[in-house]
């Protein structure tokens, strides 16, 4: 029986559609996750609550909850309330971190999780393994959608275009725009929280007098908060579209 429901939950295939992270410290944040699991078979079950590790490119950096799950044949959702993941390796949890924000694709294992699955009157023990494909962020790509000339600098509108399921509240983050030479164009800031798919935020800064080439660069300098994300912010590092009016404002 046991060899049977592990061969079953080895098979099936867990689909995560958001991975939300908020609150960050220097050694914890909050997570939440949306996800569907297919493939668990012709029958109902139910899977009980254990606790996996979050296993990246490099290693294991944190561990989360899984609720109790009750399997259907067509499918199921599954909502892991929002927790507090402690990091048990910094390490191990940038190098996540900076595969999410850079690559096109990633995969993030939830290993050893200890539990029982109940079908048919009967019981079986199974050790929870688990690889979710997603997609990474690829950069994020971002556009600078208007831009408008406030006091002895500027205020931007930036435009971020994330393709992966990660939703994620950076705080206050400070920006270089280079040129292709790593010359400064423009600093700025602003609160940046990336959502899936398209997001806004607003930025203010000023000129450093570098002129722009046909390809400019974000960069992420460093976060005003006194969390982790003052060492992660680095990762994110993308092409960018300048608009007109920053383009006529650096001629001047």
């Amino acid at each position: 029986m046991n060899a049977i429901v592990q061969a079953i939950l080895n098979y099936s295939t867990l689909e995560v559609s958001l991975i939300k992270i908020t609150n960050a410290t220097k050694d914890s944040f909050l997570m939440t996750i949306e996800s569907r699991v297919t493939n668990t078979g012709p029958l109902s079950a139910t899977q009980s609550p254990m606790t996996v590790d979050m296993v990246g490119p490099t290693g294991i950096f944190g561990r989360l909850n899984l609720p109790e799950i009750k399997t259907q044949s067509g499918g199921t959702d599954i909502q892991i309330p929002e927790q507090e993941v402690k990091i048990v390796s910094m390490d191990n949890y940038k190098s996540f971190v900076k595969s999410l924000m850079q690559d096109e694709d990633l995969i993030l294992k939830l290993e050893n999780g200890k539990g029982t699955i109940r079908a048919m009157m009967m019981t079986a023990n199974i050790v929870y393994r688990k690889e979710v494909k997603m997609q990474g962020m690829n950069g994020p790509k971002t556009v600078m959608t208007k831009t408008e000339k406030e006091g002895d600098g500027f205020r931007n509108t930036m435009l971020t275009i994330n393709p992966s399921p990660l939703e994620i509240d950076m705080g206050t983050v400070h920006y270089a725009i280079r040129n292709e030479d790593g010359g400064t164009i423009a600093v700025q800031s602003g609160k940046t929280y990336i959502t899936r798919g398209e997001s806004t935020s607003i930025m203010v800064g000023k000129m450093m007098g570098e002129a722009p080439t046909l390809q400019a660069k974000l960069v992420g300098v460093t976060a005003e908060d006194d969390n982790w994300h003052r060492e992660t912010i680095k990762y994110l590092d993308t092409t960018t579209t300048l608009s007109e009016e920053f383009v006529a404002m650096c001629k001047n």
